[in-house]
């Protein structure tokens, strides 16, 4: 369960992310897997976030990352869906879908069941792509159970979200 600390901790993130974003009128779209949504409410929860977020996609099954975002088959099949090819495949596609200027997706394995030693549960991949061809690719690694994994994902990608942005 998220405690009060961490929603006020995300709601923080995203109100500064708001800021800029509405100070460089840009617009962003996420892609999200094993978030479930969860990036797309903590941004949401802002009054007023329809003036820069436009949409989200909850790509949580390979076919949706393949038939909505247009990640690739064979990409899939080649590096697994939490892979960072697949990771930037995901945010190229939202990107395209929304026609925003940014865009993040999050793929990872949240747990309890599903890891392996080569893809262990925690693992979570995230990429944000902006207007230039060049795309952020970064690789975590959290403890803890389902929801913290996917919590500390929530506010890994406003963290990653506001670097760029601010940059």
């Amino acid at each position: 369960m998220m405690s009060d600390c961490m929603t006020k901790e995300i709601n923080e993130l995203a109100l500064r992310l708001s800021s800029l974003l509405l100070n460089q009128r840009k617009t962003l779209a996420v892609a999200e897997s094993c978030t479930g949504g969860w990036l797309a409410k903590s941004i949401t929860d802002l009054s007023g976030s329809s003036a820069w977020f436009l949409g989200g996609v909850v790509s949580y099954s390979n076919s949706a990352k393949q038939h909505i975002l247009g990640v690739q088959q064979q990409t899939i099949e080649t590096y697994g869906a939490v892979s960072q090819q697949v990771a930037e495949e995901m945010a190229c596609g939202v990107q395209r879908v929304f026609a925003a200027n940014l865009a993040v997706s999050v793929t990872g394995i949240a747990g309890p069941s599903g890891g392996c030693d080569e893809k262990p549960v925690g693992l979570v991949w995230f990429a944000i792509k902006g207007q230039s061809h060049q795309e952020l690719s970064v690789r975590k690694l959290f403890k803890g159970g389902r929801d913290q994994v996917r919590l500390q994902s929530v506010k890994t990608a406003l963290m990653l979200l506001i670097e760029h942005v601010a940059d």
